[in-house]
């Protein structure tokens, strides 16, 4: 089940580092914005084959409500990669 409700982990977070610069596509990005962006770098540069990120709000424990973020980072498109993985490896065995 897909929500569109407000999540307070979508609110920028102020950016403070004193030792080490911070990329620019995190300044004034939410904490799931962060993790969004992190994944995708991780899948274009190849070193995940799919990654997800999915958010909920509290309540959810009870229905199961969730939304994703992007695209790229959709729970769907894990599944269905990983599905492939499963599928590949099975028809190896054969």
């Amino acid at each position: 089940m897909l929500v569109e409700d407000a999540i307070e982990s979508r609110a920028p977070v102020l950016c403070s580092s004193p030792h080490f610069s911070i990329f620019k596509e995190f300044e004034n990005a939410s904490y799931l914005k962060r993790y969004d962006i992190l994944c995708k770098k991780l899948v274009r540069e190849q070193l995940y084959t799919t990654a997800v990120v999915i958010a909920s709000p509290r309540t959810a424990i009870k229905d199961g409500r969730y939304t994703h973020i992007s695209n790229m980072t959709d729970i769907k498109v894990f599944v269905t990669s990983f599905a492939g993985h499963i599928a590949s490896a099975a028809a190896r065995l054969n």
